[in-house]
């Protein structure tokens, strides 16, 4: 490993604790190249942040004398800023000891004024210098004449200092070489001296409480605290021919812990990591700096071997990890333990547990992340006692971001729980109330419109469109009209009958021949109109006279242009000519009365009649007229302007039939769409119940819409989406609003709401359910079954048993039979009683009720039919399927109320690439089931077969059901010719080995023919890639 900062100087280093600096002392005994012979003391900046190698000098002051050691506090609790770096101090070679400011040797002050302390106590060179990293204005000393003694600094400039501390007897120290602070207990110190004892110290006792040294009483040379444990430390020697590390324990000094054997000569100098008590540095006379791992005493790494030995290494405190070492060189430099070389430590070394051991300074001591389903997790490291390891506490905590949403979420959920059409009309009205625009507020006007009780729906949506429906007469005068009319006898006379002679007897039995009778005849009359006052009937006074019929009469014979085309006209009559009789009256121009004579010729030619003069007639409310007669309503959709939409949408509200409301509201939905009109496009899709197309055009508001924030405006959509399922009676969503509910869902389960958002995607069935979407769904399940076991939510989506009730086939938008009949006598045969189709709502085909929300849902096979009429809202919701009031679809004329009632038998299990029937598939496209059952076996076992893990082997579920149900389609031949032609290709292209050709033609699919091959597609491109990954 290279340097990554070094400095040419043969010095003793301290290293400031709390600052970016590093003090060099020059070396006694070393000789730099220069064979100089002064001293000084400098200050060198560590900036990690420059590229620059060579460390730069700050600050420097001359000294008298050269270091043994040097020792950097940390700055006092005083305050005071004249020492805010703290002090340094210098071991010299004559038993003195020199105090240094480095704040003034780094700024402006001249350096004679850096040394602000001059300790004179030692006879013979200190060697034993360190500063108390507790109280920092003790400074502990020792030197050749064995006496050591405690400093306090507090004020450098008046030094105080406590009674030496000399051994006696087997604490005896001749020559002190080391002493080192407890890192833990402030009050105990630690020396250790060339006859080879090692003594702790008490300062409140103020004499030795240990001394030990081994059996052979080797030469120690220097000694350090384990960081973490209080009792134990590593003493070393710098004999060659003992130069292993002994770790001992005060609690029993008899023999040491452990030994760390890697050196073949003296150990000089060692430091012990203070972020990581596992790591310890050393340096010896073999010119080998070894990083050792003090758990299980094996090398865990080196610095590259020195042509010199390295006198002097220590633990930069700032940055973990980083190192610093002088050599005899005349060399200092900055390393960094992470990026060591391997060699001279052995490969079975870095094999080792220790090795493979991450620092403890990667060690987060506190963290935070979310976790899934709205939870947030926390932990902290837990101080323990007594110097063991410390352990951490983890917490977790529910967490809510989107208070808005939850509760938004729990109000809605709240309002549509029991499906009443009471609670969803007052939802649809709170809704409008508080809508912001004129869109919004329509929308929701329109879907209160669908929650109407029954026989009031269809005037409230010709309202909502702007048409008021006339009001029907009262049925009970009709009635008695009616009994009055038929009361008349078909003898019943009248007194005052104009043209007989009044008073006259007529003889009940004539005696003469007949001929008075016949002579007093009178003159044939007009039919005369009854007027009717009170119970009796008088001729209305306005009819006309005999005479005044007679002269108009004349006045209409008089009035015919050619008495040829009346001759031919009659004629025709006489001999039954009626089609002959309607033609000359057309080519004449006279449609009424082609229309009075087809009339009198039977259905057909009064049809054909009827049609021709429809069809020549200019007037547009006749086209209107046509479009009815002719049932031909998707003739007036495509040719109406389209500015009279709402026009268009009540006409079919009021004429379309069952089977053509969908069709024919789509139809002029697409138009209004692409002519930009995008709120009355929306208003007839939601007539259609095309929950697809009404959500793709509100989820361009996702994008578009910034005056609220991204979750409320996808609540908004939702809340919309289900009230509009409901209406509609829609049991499923299709694939094309996966990623919409997906997301939604992600968002719930992020706010803890998990039994909601497992909700809303059963809204899919299972072919629609992509990877994202089953791995979603399995999270929240497996979520669950932590909290409830005995109830947590399938995986696989469940279908919905609507309510149990019994559905009324009659449509509550539909006015009774016969009640608009006499607005179309004009134009049909006045024998024929008209049924009124409007739009009208889904009936459910199984009648169970329907689990609550926060119930688990059995599983329930599909209905036989997706479509039917039911006047009633659906019981419950959970948000997924539920009948309700419907798409605004007329009624079927007969409802089999017995096959309602029977609950369908359970389907047969999906086929799949290993049970699909294939018997009847065509033999052009043999060979592709024969390519995709290979392709398929071969990816199986390419994610592990039998072996596979749980994600694998739903991939490979999956994928067989899929496929599956393509070998089915093509079974049955329910596949179109392109698509067919297309998957030939592919499979011939997979036979071949093209991969990239196959995926190429499974993209042109995926743009050509996606609503018919969606739910294939996906499996075989997965198969490909993953058997092209194989090649």
């Amino acid at each position: 490993m290279a340097c990554i900062k070094g400095v040419n100087r043969s010095a003793s280093v301290a290293l400031a604790p709390d600052a970016p600096y590093m003090a060099a002392g020059t070396m006694a005994g070393a000789v730099d190249l220069s064979f100089s012979s002064t001293a000084n003391l400098e200050i060198f900046k560590l900036d990690f942040q420059t590229d620059d190698r060579d460390i730069p000098v700050v600050g420097e002051t001359p000294s008298s004398e050269r270091f043994n050691r040097l020792s950097w506090s940390k700055p006092t609790d005083s305050g005071s800023e004249k020492f805010g770096l703290g002090l340094i101090a210098g071991g010299l070679v004559d038993g003195s000891i020199d105090i240094y400011n480095p704040l003034s040797l780094i700024g402006s002050e001249p350096s004679e004024s850096a040394l602000v302390g001059h300790l004179s106590r030692h006879k013979g060179p200190v060697r034993g210098l360190e500063f108390n990293a507790m109280a920092p204005n003790l400074l502990a000393s020792g030197a050749d004449d064995g006496e050591i003694v405690i400093w306090d600094l507090a004020n450098p400039a008046e030094p105080s200092q406590f009674p030496p501390l000399k051994g006696n007897g087997s604490a005896a120290q001749d020559e002190i070489s080391f002493l080192s602070w407890n890192s833990k207990v402030q009050h105990i110190l630690a020396s250790t001296s060339y006859n080879g004892t090692t003594v702790v110290w008490d300062l409140k006792k103020q004499k030795p409480v240990i001394s030990f040294s081994d059996s052979v009483r080797r030469r120690s040379s220097v000694l350090q605290w384990n960081p973490d444990v209080a009792t134990q430390l590593v003493v070393a020697s710098d004999e060659d021919g003992s130069p292993a590390l002994r770790l001992w324990d005060m609690r029993n000094i008899m023999s040491p812990v452990a030994e760390f054997v890697g050196h073949t000569k003296g150990v000089i100098a060692m430091s012990w990591c203070p972020n990581d008590s596992s790591y310890l540095l050393t340096c010896a006379k073999d010119n080998r700096t070894i990083c050792w791992n003090t758990v299980t005493a094996e090398i865990v790494c080196e610095l590259p071997a020195s042509t010199n030995w390295n006198f002097d290494v220590h633990w930069y405190p700032k940055i973990p990890g980083v190192i610093s070492a002088s050599s005899f060189d005349g060399k200092i430099g900055i390393y960094n333990v992470e990026g060591c070389s391997r060699y001279g430590a052995g490969d079975t070394a870095f094999g080792g547990a220790g090795y493979l051991k991450a620092p403890k300074w990667y060690k987060r001591p506190a963290g935070v992340s979310f976790g899934f389903g709205g939870k947030l997790v926390s932990f902290q490291t837990k101080s323990s006692a007594g110097g063991a390891s410390s352990a951490s506490e983890v917490f977790v905590h529910t967490v809510v971001t989107e208070h808005s949403l939850v509760s938004r979420s729990s109000d809605f959920e709240a309002a549509i729980q029991n499906g009443e059409k009471s609670l969803l009309r007052t939802l649809c009205e709170k809704k409008l109330e508080e809508s912001e625009s004129d869109d919004e507020r329509e929308t929701w006007g329109l879907l209160k419109v669908m929650f109407e009780d029954d026989g009031t729906a269809r005037t409230k949506l010709l309202t909502h469109l702007g048409f008021s429906v006339p009001e029907v007469a009262n049925p009970d005068v009709q009635d008695e009209l009616s009994n009055e009319v038929n009361a008349i006898g078909l003898n019943d006379t009248t007194e005052e009958t104009a043209g007989f002679e009044g008073g006259k007897d007529v003889p009940a039995f004539p005696t003469d021949n007949g001929e008075d009778f016949f002579n007093n005849l009178p003159s044939p009359k007009a039919e005369t109109p009854l007027a009717t006052s009170g119970d009796k009937f008088v001729v209305d006074d306005t009819v006309p006279s005999t005479d005044q019929v007679q002269e108009e009469s004349d006045v209409m014979e008089e009035s015919v242009d050619d008495p040829s085309f009346d001759e031919s006209v009659q004629h025709a009559l006489v001999v039954g000519d009626y089609k002959g009789a309607v033609a000359k009256c057309i080519s004449a121009n006279k449609m009424a009365d082609a229309l009075v004579i087809a009339h009198a010729g039977g259905d057909s030619l009064w049809e054909s009649t009827r049609d021709q003069y429809l069809k020549i007639s200019r007037s547009p409310y006749l086209k209107v007229v046509s479009a009815m007669v002719n049932n031909d309503l998707l003739s007036l959709v495509n040719t109406r302007p389209l500015k009279f939409w709402k026009e268009t949408l009540a006409l079919l509200c009021s004429f379309a039939s069952r089977e053509q409301w969908t069709m024919l509201c789509d139809a002029l939905a697409s138009k209004l769409s692409a002519a930009g009109n995008t709120l009355a496009a929306t208003i007839c899709y939601i007539c259609a119940g095309n929950i697809d197309k009404t959500v793709e055009i509100w989820s361009k508001s996702l994008s578009t819409e910034h005056e609220k924030s991204y979750v409320d405006r996808l609540q908004d959509l939702m809340e919309k989406t289900i009230v509009l399922a409901l209406a509609s009676g829609q049991k499923r969503f299709s694939a094309s609003l996966c990623k919409l509910v997906e997301k939604y869902a992600e968002i719930l389960a992020s706010q803890g709401l998990l039994k909601t958002a497992m909700e809303y995607l059963r809204l899919f069935g299972s072919d629609e359910v992509t990877p994202e979407l089953e791995i979603l769904k399995e999270r929240i399940a497996l979520c669950e079954s932590e909290k409830h076991v005995e109830q947590s939510a399938p995986v696989q989506p469940v279908d919905v048993t609507p309510s149990h009730y019994q559905p009324n086939p009659v449509n509550p938008y539909a006015e009774h039979n016969g009640q608009n009949s006499s607005s179309l006598r004009y134009v049909a045969p006045p024998a024929q009683n008209t049924q009124m189709f409007v739009p009208t709502q889904l009936t459910p085909q199984v009648p169970k009720p329907a689990p609550p929300l926060n119930a688990p849902l059995p599983p329930q096979p599909k209905p036989n039919m997706s479509f039917s009429t039911n006047p009633y809202p659906p019981r419950e919701f959970t948000p997924g399927p539920v009948q309700g009031p419907g798409s605004m679809q007329p009624p079927s004329p007969t409802t089999n109320t017995a096959s309602m009632q029977t609950t369908a038998a359970p389907p047969a299990p999906p086929p799949t690439v290993q049970t699909a029937v294939t018997s009847n598939v065509p033999a052009h496209l043999k060979p592709a089931v024969a390519t995709l059952t290979r392709l398929f076996n071969e990816t199986s076992e390419i994610l592990g077969g039998s072996r596979a893990n749980p994600g694998k082997k739903r991939e490979i579920e999956d994928n067989s059901r899929k496929i599956g149900a393509l070998f089915a389609k093509l079974n049955n031949a329910d596949i179109s010719t392109n698509a067919a032609d297309q998957l030939v290709k592919l499979c011939q292209a997979l036979d071949n080995g093209d991969f990239p050709t196959a995926l190429q033609i499974q993209v042109l699919l995926t743009a050509s023919e996606w609503d018919e091959c969606n739910f294939w597609l996906a499996p075989l491109k997965r198969m490909i890639k993953t058997r092209q990954n194989v090649r």
